[in-house]
């Protein structure tokens, strides 16, 4: 029983070192997403009070993230963070993650809806850019057989242009 333990240390231990950089990092996002939410909540426009402003809201959001942000920093810190950093940036480490091939995956997936939201929305009938569209995203992560992604996309599709347009009246790029 000893062994294993002896063993599942070293694993918990780059865990930890993994989490230090993600906290740091998410940690300073979460810090400028506030900065920001809260400079745009200043600049929004006050009716009567600032209290009943529509500005109220997000100016807490924004100093929620600042503050959670502030911390995240602080215990990424004490964890060694700014080294853990700079391993996970290594010229080596950033190499093979662009080469994985589940990164190569998501690059794909990610194009494939740049395509679909800046190429065929517009362009073309919503319903058929859709159908097209998820077609496209069955065959590459080959879920099922052309014509049941074909059936899916389509039906799918159907659903989604009928629901938006006939229950919810909202018209559809």
């Amino acid at each position: 029983m000893d062994d294993t333990k002896k063993e599942a240390a070293p694993e918990e231990v780059k865990e930890v070192r993994k989490n230090g950089a993600a906290d740091l990092i998410m940690g300073a996002l979460l810090i400028i997403f506030g900065i920001y939410v809260a400079y745009t909540a200043l600049n929004m426009r006050v009716y009567t009070t600032f209290l009943s402003a529509p500005g109220f809201f997000p100016l807490i959001l924004g100093v929620v993230f600042i503050i959670l942000g502030a911390m995240m920093v602080a215990s990424a810190i004490k964890r060694k963070g700014f080294a853990q950093v700079k391993v996970v940036f290594a010229k080596s480490n950033l190499i093979s993650f662009v080469k994985h091939h589940e990164f190569i995956r998501v690059i794909i997936l990610v194009g494939m809806m740049a395509i679909f939201i800046f190429g065929l929305i517009g362009r073309i009938h919503f319903g058929i850019a859709t159908s097209i569209y998820l077609f496209a995203n069955f065959m590459y992560l080959k879920s099922t057989s052309w014509w049941k992604a074909i059936i899916i996309s389509v039906v799918a599709a159907l659903m989604i242009v009928l629901a938006f347009t006939r229950f919810f009246n909202i018209p559809l790029p």
